[in-house]
């Protein structure tokens, strides 16, 4: 698609005690489309068969920079009635830094600064244009002062102790870590970059710099730890007084652990819940109390890495008790009170937009989703008996093949590529059946005994379904050939206060500090 390329100067200087080559870096960028045809689909609707088109760009970022090689001559030239020059070995072992002004890039008596290699190096307006390439801006004088925190001396560049390391030049510190192969200063940034993933992510001077194989490493650190089900505690009654809380079960020892709380301005009758990036999305539902409440369209984020809570771009419409699921790397907001709209999340945008809409103008309010096979399944309350099915590349919904239950839908799941779904039967019990993303076919796979179950959600840790109410806590193991409830009941969410809301999060090791939104 494009590429871009700087290259620098090559400057000698000599005098009568050393010589010294100075030679500078050179920088390629290139941007690369990579488009493949798949298989032939027929399109929804029609007959007509279309390509499958997928495509990815990638932005490759390649820099190499030389080294300066000073020679002191053995026998030093002394004009007569002169003194003879400084001590080399005193300018080579001074740490050395940039002039605060150059006027040109002509030689002098003295040679060059090191430092100056690294400062036309790290920036890209004083490197000259190779023409042909697209580049047409000047190179221009070097700026009066150095980037901030670097520091050069004669051997390489680091970092100054007092340099504090943020989003504002993370990007340049890892560039010049990766060129002087400092590999302590490279995590550093890297830790910084996936520790706030979501605003890199919508930086183009970042994200839009890094290759494919550093955006897959920082969202790989973030996925470093071990995997809970975490549930939210809704309290309504008093959400000012920050009861509504944040815990995590720990299966190793069946008990659970105070992680966070949950900010007042996130607690709303109606929210939805959901993770992506290993971040935990909330949209609220209803936002006041009493006669003040109204639908609210505001949108939460906590990030476990962190432990901070930020609100993100607001979605179009207010949708109280709709629903939210992740899908290739977007959220969709699913229906809603009298809703048969859909959103969708982008995530480098920081934008929702409307896609295509439930089908035959179908609301859908107290409906389960899930994701499966690239697919969004939808079924359950207003949906009453009917499953539908969402594709994200032609932006379509339809009526799945596998027809639903007349049993009370509680919840739907997917795992190992079946769908999982959990139906309530006043005299039995929970009764599960699975369908195969590709077979097309439902049938009934396990069922626990329980008189009068009360509503729970679920959420997938593995192969593990762990189904939580405000008074049970069971775990349904979705093995591919014997699919079944554990033997036993597990540690129940202790002393609920309001509506339980589960998800699954990576926790790192350690403590962090409480940041309110």
């Amino acid at each position: 698609l494009s590429v871009i390329s700087d290259l620098g100067l090559t400057m000698t200087a000599s005098n009568m005690g050393s010589d010294a080559s100075y030679s500078f870096s050179s920088v390629a960028k290139i941007q690369v489309e990579e488009n493949f045809i798949a298989e032939q689909r027929v399109k929804d609707g029609s007959r007509k068969a279309v390509p499958g088109i997928k495509g990815k760009v990638y932005d490759y970022y390649m820099q190499s920079v030389s080294q300066s090689v000073w020679k002191k001559r053995s026998l030093p030239y002394i004009p007569p009635g002169t003194s003879q020059c400084r001590s080399l070995e005193q300018d080579h072992t001074t740490s050395s830094t940039i002039p605060p002004t150059v006027r040109s890039l002509e030689s002098s008596p003295e040679p060059p600064s090191p430092g100056l290699i690294l400062q036309i190096a790290d920036s890209p307006h004083l490197q000259l244009p190779m023409e042909g390439f697209g580049v047409t801006e000047p190179a221009s004088t070097l700026p009066e002062s150095p980037p901030p925190g670097l520091v050069a001396n004669d051997d390489h560049f680091q970092m100054s102790p007092l340099t504090h390391l943020d989003l504002s030049n993370c990007y340049e510190v890892l560039r010049t870590a990766k060129a002087q192969k400092l590999g302590h200063l490279q995590e550093a940034a890297y830790k910084l970059m996936s520790n706030n993933y979501l605003q890199v992510l919508r930086t183009p001077s970042i994200y839009g710099r890094l290759n494919a194989g550093e955006r897959e490493l920082i969202l790989r650190r973030r996925m470093k730890g071990k995997t809970y089900m975490v549930v939210a505690d809704v309290n309504l009654q008093e959400p000012s007084l920050h009861t509504s809380r944040l815990c995590y079960y720990d299966d190793g020892g069946d008990c659970w652990h105070h992680l966070c709380q949950v900010p007042p301005e996130v607690v709303s009758r109606g929210c939805a819940m959901c993770s992506m990036f290993n971040y935990l999305f909330v949209v609220a539902g209803c936002e006041g109390t009493g006669r003040t409440q109204r639908p609210s369209n505001r949108v939460f984020c906590y990030d476990p890495l962190t432990n901070i809570w930020r609100e993100i771009c607001p979605m179009n419409q207010a949708r109280p008790h709709c629903k939210l699921v992740a899908l290739d790397g977007h959220l969709y907001a699913i229906g809603g009170e009298c809703l048969y709209t859909v959103e969708r999340y982008d995530p480098r945008q920081d934008r929702w937009t409307f896609t295509a809409p439930l089908p035959h103008d179908t609301f859908a309010v107290a409906h389960t989703a899930t994701v499966c096979d690239g697919k969004i399944y939808v079924t359950g309350g207003t949906l009453h008996y009917v499953l539908l099915r969402y594709t994200a590349r032609w932006d379509s919904w339809s009526v799945s093949p596998a027809g639903g239950s007349k049993d009370r839908t509680a919840e739907m799941v997917s795992t190992n590529g079946f769908i999982y779904r959990f139906n309530l039967h006043r005299s039995t019990g929970i009764s599960v059946y699975r369908c195969g993303a590709k077979a097309k076919l439902w049938y009934e796979c396990a069922a626990h005994a329980m008189p009068n179950p009360s509503s729970f959600q679920c959420a997938v840790v593995g192969s593990l379904v762990h189904c939580i109410g405000r008074h049970f806590h069971i775990r349904f193991l979705a093995d591919h050939i014997s699919p079944r409830f554990g033997t036993k009941e597990l540690q129940p969410f202790p002393s609920p206060c309001g509506s339980l809301l589960p998800a699954v999060l990576v926790l790192p090791e350690g403590g962090m500090a409480q940041t309110q939104v």
